[in-house]
């Protein structure tokens, strides 16, 4: 079944990743109109890979568009390059590194808009793909100074805190669904988040601004290989970016993080980062559906 859904997807490298999502979108019992898959100027053999799937996606009735960038353009030019052209109702970003493990993810997200209309975008549990499938991520709250947590981050999967709908501060785009017309309404990606790191925390702060809910639904889930996305850009340039736009995020939303109110009890484990080598997984992946 196709829902009036588009699919954004950047790619650069990662073809192996790139392959488990395609294989996981088109395997699930919903399906969207449209999908946009962007190469950003992989040097592996992505162009491949998009080539072999291009017409397995269209026979599955998948509106399927894609080109190739001549250099990285980084995440938030490109998603707004696919987003600007998408003309479903409802748009989902979705990292190369992800994999759906709902089948009927799609139908689930998008019945949540039908019922709220105040409900700009949407998050799904979002789980590592190795055993016992830990949470990655239920949704993202800041601390008064600004620091970023990834809720439910290493706790297990049936975690009692985390088995509710509720309204977030933010969440990550690792995978998210969003009305369409949220472009119109409070704009696109901020291009000052370049490459990528914030701009998807930026537009979750800009929505709840304007009076919009930003929601996470523990009745999806979504696999996600944590960091594969931007590890092309190599680790060092990577930690430099992350550190650049923290301080941008931070400089914009400085008079609210210190008034700001909790939406979700915060534990003083929210805000300890631990590295997903020291997280209680096993090596075996194990992507099998719900």
């Amino acid at each position: 079944m196709n829902t009036d859904t588009a699919i954004v997807m950047l790619a650069h490298n990662g073809v192996d990743f790139t392959r488990h999502a395609l294989e996981s979108i088109l395997g699930a019992k919903t399906l969207p109109n449209e999908m946009f898959l962007v190469d950003n100027c992989s040097s592996d053999s992505t162009p491949q890979l998009i080539q072999d799937f291009a017409p397995r996606l269209r026979e599955a009735g998948i509106a399927f568009t894609t080109w190739r960038n001549n250099e990285n353009v980084g995440c938030s030019l490109a998603r707004n390059q696919a987003w600007e052209k998408v003309q479903s109702k409802y748009t989902v970003f979705m990292d190369n590194d992800a994999a759906v493990c709902t089948a009927d993810w799609l139908a689930r997200m998008a019945s949540c808009f039908q019922q709220d209309e105040k409900l700009a975008i949407l998050g799904p549990k979002i789980i590592y793909p190795f055993k016992p499938h830990c949470i990655q991520s239920a949704g993202v709250s800041f601390n008064r100074a600004g620091r970023v947590s990834f809720l439910g981050r290493g706790t297990p999967r049936d975690n009692p805190r985390f088995t509710c709908y509720g309204e977030r501060e933010a969440l990550i785009s690792a995978c998210w669904l969003m009305r369409t017309d949220l472009r119109n309404s409070i704009g696109m990606l901020d291009e000052l988040y370049h490459p990528v790191q914030y701009e998807d925390l930026d537009l979750c702060m800009r929505a709840r601004f304007a009076g919009m809910k930003v929601c996470y639904t523990p009745d999806v889930e979504i696999y996600h290989f944590e960091g594969m996305t931007t590890a092309s850009v190599g680790q060092a340039e990577y930690a430099s970016n992350i550190a650049r736009n923290s301080l941008k995020f931070k400089q914009a939303y400085k008079d609210y993080f210190p008034q700001r109110k909790d939406l979700i009890p915060a534990e003083p484990e929210d805000f300890t980062w631990l590295k997903r080598q020291e997280l209680p997984l096993t090596p075996e992946l194990d992507l099998s559906y719900n």
